[in-house]
């Protein structure tokens, strides 16, 4: 039976959308902006003023655990939102809300699972690894701890049916939230002169409060119901053809996504030690945050992009990913300059002198940051027409060929050999992104007809 989780209880209702698809596309990219704008601050303020508290070495042992934590969630975990995303808009077009709610519990149910497998492996799995990183028991229990309750605070659902509802707002103030309680709590550790443990303890309180917000928000704002339980669960893979393998693929492609920072910062403590690892995470973080505020646009373009796809509306399409890429490559130049002429200052400014060892981290990243930046719309194009294995092939690709780089540059030149490879594998994984939105809307101006429909009504569903 479908679980009611709101006390009221009540269907959600499917309400009319609002504008047309410029006006949603230009305040929900507003929402995002001001969201991650604000983030992107915090994020670097707390960064900042953990490695201003703890020194290189006890911060780059703090980024060591920190990054155990988040590389076995993000291999672990799905990326529900999109998979709640892709199929609930085709079944908003078909208007079928028991078919959502089925959607909803599904998607949840894979989180929960996923979450709890990945708690197990995190304290299992910090014992194994400590060797590598000369911890000791006592940082080997706070890695342990700190990765399982890390996993077990999961919002990518209730996120997506906030975005499929074009509730970008609540997404905003919800996802606000873990970045607040982490700088309140790091400028407290900071006056008091914490150490590491007490910053693993604000980090993994922001975490749990955010993802408590995001079910909250998502469940009150449309009376949502989830439909949970074996007999849903199957319903829900029947009535959307390829989930598993669309979650799956997109899944182990985010994971490949976040292979620079983590098994980057990882691999650079193993071989050049605590201190290199920790400014090259500060680096790498610094690089990204730059450019975060702008992440929006594609978060914003997923949802519209489906709505085309689903409408068939090609011309739209094409005009809307040509804009995205322009503007994305004007931004992209302006990183490299930023990063290239005040690098120094930046790093100086927000950790210390201390750091100031980390530039050229600093502006190597960037230029793969910028990158990443320039091919902005290829991924959510990929996605929004079924293909998410074409995203998954080009990051596989480019993970293998940044793995091999860093068992052969870590050696050589220590953390500069992470940092080129990052540069080749986000130089690869534009390269194959490239060539396949090329050939999507080629075949879209063609009018070749791609994909075939699927058992959510009579709303084309494509994939390659």
């Amino acid at each position: 039976m479908a679980v009611d989780l709101r006390t009221l209880g009540g269907r959600f209702k499917l309400a009319p959308r609002r504008g047309s698809t410029l006006a949603r596309l230009s305040r929900n990219i507003a929402w995002g902006l001001g969201s991650r704008g604000f983030n992107s601050v915090a994020g670097i303020l707390y960064l900042a003023l953990a490695a201003r508290t703890l020194g290189p070495k006890s911060f780059g042992e703090f980024v060591l655990i920190l990054t155990y934590g988040q590389m076995i969630a993000n291999f672990v975990q799905f990326q529900s939102w999109k998979g709640v995303i892709r199929y609930g808009a085709l079944h908003l077009q078909a208007e079928r809300p028991d078919r959502l709610e089925r959607l909803f519990g599904y998607t949840a149910t894979l989180d929960f699972s996923s979450a709890f497998v990945g708690a197990l492996i995190a304290v299992i799995g910090a014992p194994i690894v400590a060797p590598l990183f000369d911890w000791s028991p006592q940082q080997q229990m706070s890695a342990a701890l700190f990765g399982a309750i890390l996993l077990l605070t999961t919002g990518a659902t209730p996120t997506g049916m906030l975005r499929l509802f074009d509730r970008f707002d609540l997404v905003a103030y919800a996802e606000a939230v873990g970045p607040l309680l982490r700088l309140v709590g790091c400028v407290i550790a900071w006056l008091a002169g914490a150490g590491i443990v007490a910053f693993l303890i604000v980090w993994a309180t922001a975490a749990s409060a955010q993802a408590i917000v995001q079910w909250v928000a998502a469940i009150v704002s449309r009376k949502s119901r989830l439909a949970f339980g074996p007999a849903h669960f199957r319903q829900g893979a029947q009535e959307n053809e390829g989930i598993w393998r669309f979650m799956l693929q997109t899944n182990i492609s985010n994971s490949v996504s976040t292979f620079w920072m983590q098994l980057g910062t990882l691999a650079v403590g193993a071989v050049a030690g605590a201190e290199d690892a920790g400014a090259f995470r500060l680096a790498q973080r610094l690089a990204k945050g730059i450019v975060r505020p702008v992440r929006p646009i594609t978060v914003a373009l997923y949802p519209e992009l489906a709505r085309l796809v689903a409408k068939d509306s090609r011309d739209q399409l094409r005009k809307m990913v040509i804009r995205a890429t322009m503007v994305a490559a004007g931004l992209a130049l302006l990183v490299v300059l930023v990063t290239g002429f005040a690098g120094r200052e930046i790093l100086t400014l927000l950790a210390g002198k201390q750091f100031e060892f980390a530039y050229v981290f600093l502006f190597l990243l960037s230029v793969a940051t910028a990158i990443d930046l320039t091919g902005i719309a290829f991924e959510p194009l990929q996605d929004a027409h079924g293909r998410a294995g074409i995203v998954l092939r080009a990051r596989l690709v480019a993970a293998a060929a940044y793995a091999v780089l860093l068992a052969i540059l870590l050696p050589w030149i220590g953390g500069i050999g992470a940092a080129l490879a990052a540069i080749i594998g986000s130089g690869l994984i534009f390269a194959q992104l490239a060539r396949a939105t090329a050939s999507v809307l080629k075949d879209d101006r063609s009018g070749t007809v791609v994909g075939e429909r699927a058992n959510v009504g009579q709303v084309p569903v494509t994939r390659p």
